[in-house]
């Protein structure tokens, strides 16, 4: 394809815009014409109307005047009527159209009796919303109270049986303490009766000495020895059950002085449970609650 060819394509695809602005510029010079032809007209006619007016220059005066006396009559008419809802009508007469006094009056006196009404409905609506407001108010107190009654009530309870489960902890152990005792006692007794039998072997081991007894001081001796373990050893008993109740005596004594506290938590609890108590009990029968 040459450059002629090209040059072508490119003019017979612009042409549809050219026409188009064409188009354009034809239609805007139209329109000033027309703008310059109806200036020209209305040019003339005021005009015209100028040089005729001069005549009727005192009637329109008039005119006027009397069409502002019917609106200053009508704007009066509406303050005295209170914002009447019908349209006003402007009249040819000379003369305003005035209300009547009594009627004026009377809408007056309506409208301040509506006006009172709707005072007194407001502040009547206002007192119940209020008391109602002091009646929920008080309730909630109430319930407040109450809760707080509860919450006390239940510290008292917990506190309470913390007290008796150490109660019986402490006396579980006294009871374990007495019987580590009585087994104490009776080895002390077992060790007695093995002294009064070693008193005796120790006789015999003398007479057993210087006279013939059938029994050799040997035998003798090792029945001593015998009867010195068993003592020793019942003394070791003894001693251990004495020191386990002991021991169970100061479980016993703390496991006391913590029922003691609990006991105390509770009856602190338990004296705020009365006090809020009989503070709802009053607040509700001051506030009439049911």
């Amino acid at each position: 394809m040459n450059f002629s060819s090209l040059k072508e394509t490119r003019i017979s695809n612009e042409a549809p815009l050219m026409l188009y602005i064409a188009v354009l510029s034809l239609i805007e010079l139209v329109t000033k014409l027309l703008y310059v032809q109806i200036f020209i007209f209305g040019f003339g006619e005021r005009m015209a109307d100028s040089g005729s007016s001069g005549g009727t220059k005192k009637q329109t005066d008039q005119d006027r005047e009397k069409t502002l006396e019917e609106l200053k009559a009508l704007r009066q008419k509406r303050l005295d009527s209170g914002k009447s809802t019908q349209s006003p009508s402007f009249k040819t007469d000379s003369k305003p159209a005035i209300a009547p006094q009594k009627n004026s009056t009377n809408l007056k006196s309506v409208g301040l009796d509506i006006s009172q009404a709707r005072e007194q409905d407001d502040e009547a609506a206002i007192t119940a919303i209020r008391a109602s407001r002091m009646q929920a108010e008080a309730y909630h107190d109430i319930t407040k109270l109450r809760k707080q009654a509860n919450l006390h009530e239940h510290k008292s309870a917990k506190f309470l049986t913390k007290s008796k489960s150490y109660d019986t902890k402490a006396q579980r152990a006294i009871t374990r303490a007495i019987q580590n005792r009585k087994k104490a006692v009776s080895c002390r007794e077992n060790i007695k009766d093995y002294e009064t039998r070693m008193k005796d072997l120790q006789g015999e081991m003398k007479s057993a000495a210087t006279e013939d007894t059938g029994r050799s001081p040997e035998k003798v001796s090792l029945s001593i020895a015998k009867q010195d373990k068993k003592i020793a050893s019942l003394q070791e008993k003894a001693m251990k059950y004495e020191a386990k109740a002991a021991m169970l005596n100061e479980k016993a004594a703390m496991y006391k002085t913590k029922s003691a506290f609990n006991l105390e938590q509770s009856k602190i609890h338990n004296a705020e449970v009365k006090n809020f108590t009989k503070r709802a009990d009053k607040l509700e029968q001051l506030s009439g609650q049911d």
